[in-house]
């Protein structure tokens, strides 16, 4: 069973600096962007990534994000960026995900050769809208403060109940929410520095049905089997495993403007151990309870170790004329820390291990922004190719059908007033048809092929006061 965990945080944040001030209307916007943190995606980078914090960056593709001075999402992509920002600074932001992905069967078969029963399990993701929230303070010339809520990891899929991969996954529904307070501090008038200290909530919930009867014919003789009706595709029961993990982490950055046309900036994020601790719950059918008696398939607990990787991202803008803008930038993800995940539970029950064997990636982008004559309007496009981490179908895991994407965006920026902009942005991302072969816990093979696409609509407001 694939296993990763859940989310919760304090009612009251605390006051790092008695110079760090933060208005009403911030800590309405700060909570009210954590309740609707609840309505995670699938998802939308490579793995369980969620690339999406700025819809102005989601106009081109993030290929700005490292050297990104204009909103708040600095603190997640380069808190050094922070000592851009002159007084403070607010960005709320959210986003409406319309996935579609299906499988389409091949061969799926059971341990001994038999067509697997059931539907092909329809379209598995839905709409859902994630917002995410930034505060950025000034609070000398050379040091800022800044705060960030978001999701940096999820996946939200599910499965008709008695489609042939049942046996794999059926629902599975994966959040990481990330709290992100950072400091920064201009060294020079060109190279600024930034940290940032992160607290993560992982939550799960994932759901599988158990093939009964085939368990039945590797533990006791065929006649003893068919006695109790327990054969294989015939006997379903069903187990879902929920659970949650706090962990801990830290990211920094440098951003370096070589000129007041030229900016760098790199940045790293660093992995985050989880151990999950969940309630394993057994719906098993009567004719199956004899299976039970070795303690084995009974409500438990179970716990599951798991590392979220840490990256490195580099980029650069360059403003060419007056109103064209260039931007690049390229991250590296550490994927490969996720060799498998075990799940030890408390009863006799055996072990689960998920074979994961991920490599690492690479994520490309480029970007290009114009600025109107009136300096009201601003538009920009960006493309980016995104690697899977997953190396081949029998590494494929129908709660991830995981593939390269190749993103291409448009967004707008449209300046309000003079100190409040609105940034719209579009983005669909084009998909791998990726293939499928992964063998079950009970030797069943789900084989074929999945059809993704993905649209995402992006509306942001930015307030400097």
């Amino acid at each position: 069973m694939f296993l990763i965990p859940n989310h919760k945080m304090s009612k009251e944040i605390a006051i790092l600096s008695n110079r760090i001030t933060i208005p009403r209307f911030c800590r309405i916007g700060f909570f009210l962007s954590y309740g609707l943190l609840q309505y995670s995606d699938s998802a939308l980078g490579a793995g369980i990534a969620i690339m999406e914090q700025s819809v102005k960056e989601l106009g081109q593709a993030f290929s700005g994000a490292p050297t990104n001075i204009n909103d708040g999402s600095m603190v997640f992509f380069n808190p050094a960026a922070m000592s851009q920002v002159q007084g403070r600074l607010v960005t709320s932001s959210g986003y409406i995900f319309v996935p579609y992905a299906a499988f389409h069967n091949h061969s799926s078969t059971n341990i001994f050769g038999a067509p697997l029963q059931g539907s092909d399990g329809g379209n598995l993701v839905s709409p859902s809208f994630v917002p995410n929230f930034y505060y950025v303070q000034e609070l000398t010339k050379r040091v800022s403060f800044g705060m960030g809520i978001n999701v940096p990891f999820a996946a939200l899929n599910s499965y008709h109940s008695d489609w042939k991969g049942r046996y794999q996954a059926i629902d599975s529904d994966i959040a990481a929410f990330n709290f992100n307070p950072s400091l920064s501090l201009k060294v020079t008038e060109k190279l600024s520095l930034g940290a940032g200290f992160n607290v993560q909530y992982l939550k799960s919930k994932l759901t599988n049905a158990i093939d009964f009867g085939t368990i039945c014919l590797s533990a006791l003789t065929p006649a003893s089997c068919a006695g109790q009706g327990l054969l294989p595709q015939q006997a379903d029961g069903h187990v879902s495993l929920k659970g949650d993990s706090v962990g801990f982490g830290y990211n920094f950055g440098v951003f370096y403007a070589v000129s007041p046309k030229i900016n760098f900036g790199v940045s790293y994020r660093s992995r985050v151990s989880h151990h999950i601790e969940s309630n394993a719950n057994f719906s098993v059918p009567g004719n199956a309870i004899l299976l039970t008696q070795t303690d084995s398939f009974v409500d438990t607990g179970s716990r599951t170790s798991v590392t979220l990787p840490d990256n490195v991202m580099f980029g650069m803008s360059y403003r060419i004329k007056p109103r064209w803008t260039l931007s690049a930038d390229a991250q590296w993800t550490h994927w490969s820390l996720i060799r498998e995940l075990r799940t030890d539970f408390k009863s006799n029950q055996a072990d689960d291990v998920q074979a994961m064997n991920w490599n690492d990636t690479w994520r490309y982008a480029f970007g290009v922004n114009y600025l109107t004559e009136n300096n009201k309007w601003m538009f920009r496009t960006g493309f980016a190719y995104d690697e899977t981490p997953i190396p081949n179908p029998k590494n494929r895991s129908a709660r991830l059908p995981d593939s390269n994407r190749y993103w291409l965006t448009a967004g707008f920026t449209y300046a309000l007033l003079k100190n409040i902009n609105i940034h719209g942005a579009y983005a669909h991302l084009f998909l791998d048809s990726p293939s499928i072969n992964r063998k079950g816990v009970t030797g069943d093979t789900l084989s074929g092929k999945y059809a993704e696409q993905v649209d995402i609509i992006g509306l942001q407001l930015d307030w400097r006061f």
